[in-house]
């Protein structure tokens, strides 16, 4: 993720199913440079949302005024006047649909209301999620128009107002069975520079193993 997020010159990542609980500390899935937030899942395997930030931007959390647990939904303010949102919807919820829905829809009406100028972007795994009925509910574009898993799109970014003009599905380096969506505004400069160089490593095989554990059994 580190190496996406360097290769990528990443302001934000939103990460879904992070699979984080209260035993891992943030120094432990920290970045250098950025600032983590996370919303685990309780009481349950699995799920789990997490913002990296880069430090500069300034971020602070944000938590609306009926914050409910079961919503895996994490907000977070950008100095610049951005309010970025993380969401997992898993496969089979707790809970309703309808109900996730009144809760996007509320949380975000009282955004609007404490930050009436800010742009708003909700972004992550919407999994079944009806798009259009979000969209109802919200007045957001849907930005991603490429498959994330398999066929479908189940990875989508929806924004308040225009603010990318380039989206991307990538194959990120980080293993998973759903591809990177990549969103750049215009004033970003997504050229990072690279350099090759080869380096050597001792391999590791179940011979190499053997040898060794045979070596350490004839050393008192």
């Amino acid at each position: 993720m580190t190496a996406d997020l360097i290769g990528n010159n990443s302001d934000i990542a939103v990460i879904t199913e992070t699979h984080l609980k209260v035993k891992h500390t943030d120094g432990v899935v920290g970045i250098p440079g950025y600032n983590i937030f996370r919303r685990d899942r309780a009481r349950r395997r699995g799920g789990g949302v997490a913002l990296y930030v880069r430090s500069t931007l300034q971020p602070t959390a944000w938590r609306y005024s009926s914050d409910d647990s079961q919503f895996e939904l994490l907000w977070v303010r950008i100095n610049s006047g951005t309010v970025v949102g993380a969401i997992y919807h898993p496969p089979r919820p707790i809970y309703s649909v309808m109900s996730l829905l009144d809760y996007i829809e509320a949380s975000i009406n009282e955004l609007q209301c404490d930050f009436p100028t800010d742009q708003i972007v909700l972004a992550g795994d919407f999994n079944q999620l009806p798009d259009s009925t979000l969209i109802e509910r919200t007045g957001f574009l849907q930005l991603v128009r490429q498959p994330t898993r398999g066929a479908n799109i189940l990875d989508r970014i929806y924004v308040s107002g225009p603010m990318y003009s380039k989206i991307s599905v990538v194959r990120s380096t980080v293993r998973s069975d759903h591809k990177a969506v990549i969103a750049y505004a215009e004033k970003c400069d997504t050229k990072s520079a690279k350099s090759r160089s080869i380096k050597t490593f001792r391999s590791v095989s179940p011979a190499s193993n053997a040898l060794f554990l045979q070596l350490l059994a004839s050393i008192d």
